[in-house]
């Protein structure tokens, strides 16, 4: 294995998974809505999901992709339509918490994501998508057997991206003990409707 490359692997997995994008300002939401145990299914869906769109970009999806971009339009659609309809949960449950205490309490719908949707996201996530196809495409020199080189990259962003995850649920989580009820937990929800409607939005203009 190339030691050079293998070297600058590692520096691109820490930067991409550490910077800000959908994923991690979604964590550090629902690490201050819901608190570290109820993200920790979400933290392990991103992991799986980014994992799994990362090896089959080394096995092809990339080609795939580009030869048939009405998959990625497909995809792009379905993801911000559920994600729209995560946000309008949200806004319900801000107005829920906002209501005087006094009042019976109504139900709330605002929830932390499940294994299986934060994993599905990332088919819609479009930093995912190029750090996937990107990664495919850059580290081939890792190793000439296609199996050996997506347990390598595989392996290199799982490791990296469980760090992430749990940095930026950690960081969400400290505010959990701040903002937990009333007017706080009001404006957090607010927050992470509007937050998905953003991430919405950026993957129809992606």
């Amino acid at each position: 294995m190339d030691i050079a490359l293998y070297l600058s692997l590692l520096g691109f997995a820490f930067a991409t998974t550490m910077t800000p994008g959908p994923n991690n300002f979604m964590l550090m939401s629902s690490g201050a809505l819901f608190g570290w145990r109820r993200t920790v299914a979400h933290i392990i869906g991103i992991q799986i999901g980014f994992v799994g769109l990362l090896v089959a970009s080394v096995f092809g999806l990339g080609i795939i992709v580009q030869n048939q971009p009405w998959l990625v339009t497909g995809v792009k659609l379905l993801g911000a339509a559920w994600l729209f309809w995560l946000a309008i949960q949200f806004f319900i449950a801000a107005l829920n918490s906002g209501k005087p205490s006094h009042k019976p309490k109504l139900k709330t719908r605002s929830r932390p994501f499940h294994l299986h949707e934060a994993a599905l996201f990332q088919l819609a996530n479009p930093k995912a998508l190029v750090m996937s196809i990107s990664s495919a495409g850059a580290y081939i020199g890792l190793a000439e057997d296609t199996s050996m080189r997506a347990f390598i990259i595989g392996g290199t962003f799982l490791c990296f991206g469980f760090l992430s995850s749990t940095t930026w649920t950690l960081a969400g989580n400290f505010l959990n003990r701040h903002m937990s009820s009333g007017r706080d937990a009001m404006i957090l929800n607010l927050v992470m409707g509007f937050l998905l409607m953003a991430t919405a939005a950026i993957i129809l203009g992606y």
